[in-house]
């Protein structure tokens, strides 16, 4: 047993026996190692084993040192072969010989398109052929006009041209029916003064309104022209105030009016009289419809920006590129 001053943590005295320190421990410690150093060959086939020893366990803690991670290989992919359209016997001749008629058919084509085009182009003739008034082929007369409102006017106005020109129908419809009344009148009464004057004012006024205030309006609206808007209102006030005169209609004028439905009452003609106040109803339902029309033109023609000074300037130089008129100033700056 130790002494009590003795220091239990201290290195063991010589006294006590250490088991490492014992001659036999330390002779095969010494022969184990030796062998082992002498056995050890670095390039040997496997490095691992040493005189039989038992090679380490490996894992997590010690992996294998050739150890490389985990690689999915990609999915391979195999080019895809084009499907040629069975030939079923035809050789690269035929095909080619296919192909270059295809090509002259279309050369052809285009050859006949550019044509067409060119005379199009150079046609010295007007392409629009005049359609009104819409007479037979086989008549004496042709058509004067071209007249076609969902082509020449714009999209915008085409309401307003339309209106314009059953307005026009509807005046030339009642100077036909005061020749019917004329005729009923010149049997019936004798009254042939409104009979010859009937056929002459729808002779005169029919005409004339297509030319001087249809026509103009119509040009104004496809034309954006201010002289035509300035001629349309000219004229139209003249055509507001016959209407006007036809409603009233005095005895013997030529017009079939109210006026002359008083003197049949008053002659015991009721018949005629009341046919005679359904005309000038009809006439001053004319000349009502003129005057709203004429106002809406006019605002038309205020919102466009048109001026009398944007007519005259169209008139002066519609009149200077005239050829007749140009030959006279061309004659007196000779001259």
């Amino acid at each position: 047993m130790a002494e009590p001053d003795e220091n239990p943590f201290g290195d063991p005295t010589p006294s006590v026996g250490h088991p490492f320190q014992d001659p036999s421990v330390k002779e095969l410690t010494n022969n184990k190692v030796q062998s082992l150093i002498e056995d050890f060959n670095p390039f040997g086939k496997d490095q691992n084993v040493v005189n039989n020893a038992k090679p380490p366990v490996r894992g997590a803690a010690n992996p294998p040192l050739n150890s490389m991670p985990a690689v999915m290989s990609p999915t391979q992919e195999y080019p895809v072969t084009p499907q040629v359209a069975p030939t079923y016997g035809r050789n690269p001749g035929d095909v080619s010989a296919d192909l270059l008629a295809r090509k002259a058919e279309l050369d052809r084509r285009q050859a006949e398109l550019d044509k067409r085009e060119e005379e199009l182009r150079t046609a010295s003739i007007n392409v629009r052929q005049n359609n009104w008034p819409p007479l037979p082929k086989g008549f004496c007369y042709q058509p004067c006009f071209y007249l076609d409102i969902s082509v020449e006017i714009p999209p915008d106005f085409q309401h307003v041209v339309r209106q314009l020109y059953y307005l026009w129908l509807y005046h030339t419809g009642l100077l036909a029916c005061n020749i019917l009344i004329g005729i009923l009148l010149l049997f019936l009464t004798g009254a042939i003064a409104t009979f010859i004057f009937s056929i002459v004012y729808a002779g005169i006024l029919v005409p004339l309104s297509f030319l001087f205030w249809f026509r103009p309006g119509y040009k104004a609206f496809r034309d954006d022209s201010s002289f035509n808007f300035m001629l349309y209102f000219f004229v139209f006030c003249i055509q507001f105030v016959i209407a006007i005169v036809q409603a009233l209609g005095t005895y013997e004028s030529g017009y079939c009016g109210l006026f002359m439905a008083v003197r049949l009452y008053e002659n015991s003609h009721p018949f005629l009289g009341t046919l005679v106040t359904l005309m000038g109803i009809a006439f001053s339902l004319g000349a009502t419809m003129d005057f709203l029309l004429l106002t809406k033109i006019h605002r038309i023609y205020r919102s466009s920006g048109a001026s009398f000074a944007k007519a005259q300037e169209e008139f002066r130089s519609g009149v200077i590129s005239s050829g007749a008129v140009s030959n006279v100033i061309a004659s007196n700056i000779r001259f």
